[in-house]
């Protein structure tokens, strides 16, 4: 037997010993913003079609737990609706070293279980800011990219056990039952990435999978039951089955809270897949520059980085023709047939009426897709993208973004945020109660009593 502490020994030991006093203020300040633009998203995705036929099956009257909008189910079922839902508009939060999108899965784990064991809304920031930070240390573990090479999803894989940390602080484990329920996670953890293929729907169920799963592994290790205590660095452990050439020492690195992941984190002003934004923005920058029309442009290049083509660029015929909302989201012809018709990529673009509109359809034809090998150089962790624009005139305009919106480089500002959350929680659940959900978390940290938060859900 290995007399040395396992990763999940030493981490727990880690969290559990954290000072909540010491966290500074712009840390708290920025989990606040992480959480009001997860609600923005879980508000304005709680009543497109795939969460309708999610609550239909999930919902059936018992729990204590809110459900977005307007709806009770239990700790585990209400998780797994408010991911799903969350995730549905693809404008959910990102930090690409953790391996995806981390509030999706922490967050609805995190507040459905506060809501439960009626945590204060104190516990429930320190539960969501540990929680990023513990997603973020497997995907830095893991290597992100080498498990997308595998064909999972890491916002899913790499995200329980971050959901897991979240939940288990709210339930107060201890060193032993903490390290128990992230072994137990591990026999929960799943997502794949097979849906790219054929514009299916299942990655919005892959976080809601992962936040149930979180709640399952949390609660069980309450009451006594056991997990893998070298559940990532084992002979059978994560390391091993999820991804090739990991780089394990990387999860334990910074153990003394001087680096919080919350702040390297992205928030998305386009209504698509990450790595369509550095295209988009290279394209309205060009034609708001200029002052090009759509109707004047010949053809638009968009040289992309290797990890693009695997979610925006190919298989180039379903690119080429999405056959639903699911497929436009991920499809870079149609991002940026957007960017250059209406300078807006925001969900008013991905409605079944636009997925028809012959404009867009017209214009898709107009952009070639490239990868020319140049945009790699800043991988992994930065998305960069050309556009080339050619004009019917001759003239020709190109635009690198290395950094698009949102980014830590480049980021959203505190009303960007707020603008955004009122753009999506405004339509579902009027001005007045928005505006009083967005206040409510700015003083989150006075609240006593999280139930009387999620009231206003």
């Amino acid at each position: 037997m290995n007399p040395e502490p396992s990763f999940s020994e030493q981490l727990a030991k880690y969290y559990l010993s954290a000072d909540s006093t010491a966290i500074p203020k712009s840390v708290l300040d920025q989990t606040k913003q992480i959480i009001i633009d997860y609600l923005g998203c879980a508000i304005g995705g709680a009543d497109a079609e795939t969460t309708r036929m999610i609550k239909k099956i999930f919902t059936d009257g018992a729990g204590n737990c809110a459900v977005f909008n307007g709806e009770k189910a239990t700790v585990e079922r209400a998780a797994f609706i408010n991911a799903a839902a969350s995730h549905t508009l693809e404008l959910d939060d990102s930090r690409n070293d953790a391996g995806g999108h981390p509030a999706v899965v922490v967050i609805p784990a995190a507040m459905a279980m506060a809501e439960e064991v009626n945590a204060g809304g104190s516990d429930f920031i320190y539960s969501v800011l540990w929680g990023y930070d513990m997603m973020t240390r497997v995907g830095k573990g893991v290597v992100p990219e080498n498990c997308f090479g595998r064909g999972w999803h890491p916002t899913a894989t790499n995200g329980i056990f971050g959901a897991t940390l979240a939940t288990g602080l709210l339930l107060k484990l201890n060193e032993k039952q903490l390290a128990n329920a992230w072994g137990i996670a591990y026999g929960f953890a799943s997502g794949n990435l097979e849906c790219y293929a054929d514009n299916t729907l299942t990655k919005r169920l892959n976080p809601a999978n992962a936040a149930r799963g979180a709640t399952d592994a949390a609660r069980l290790a309450l009451v006594g039951y056991s997990g893998p205590r070298w559940c990532f660095e084992g002979k059978h452990g994560y390391f091993t089955a999820f991804t090739d050439d990991p780089e394990p020492v990387r999860m334990l690195e910074n153990m003394d809270f001087s680096d919080y992941a919350v702040t390297g984190v992205a928030f998305k002003p386009h209504a698509c897949c990450r790595l369509s934004h550095s295209p988009i923005d290279s394209v309205i920058k060009i034609m708001r520059d200029e002052g090009l029309k759509a109707d004047n442009i010949d053809k638009v290049v968009i040289d992309v980085c290797q990890t693009a083509v695997r979610a925006v660029v190919e298989p180039r015929e379903l690119k080429y023709d999405p056959c639903n909302i699911a497929g436009a989201q991920f499809s870079l012809p149609y991002s940026v047939a957007c960017a250059a018709l209406f300078g807006d990529v925001s969900v008013t673009q991905f409605t079944e009426e636009k997925l028809r509109d012959k404009n867009i359809r017209d214009f898709m034809k107009k952009v070639e897709m490239i990868k020319t090998g140049e945009m790699d150089a800043w991988l992994p962790d930065i998305f960069a993208a050309t556009a080339e624009i050619f004009t019917k005139d001759g003239r020709r305009f190109k635009e690198l973004t290395k950094f698009s919106k949102g980014e830590p480089s480049n980021p959203m500002t505190v009303e960007e945020i707020k603008n955004k959350f009122l753009s999506l929680a405004v339509p579902a659940v009027g001005e007045k109660r928005a505006t009083e959900i967005y206040d409510a978390v700015t003083d989150l940290d006075k609240i006593t009593s999280i139930r009387d938060f999620t009231e206003l859900l």
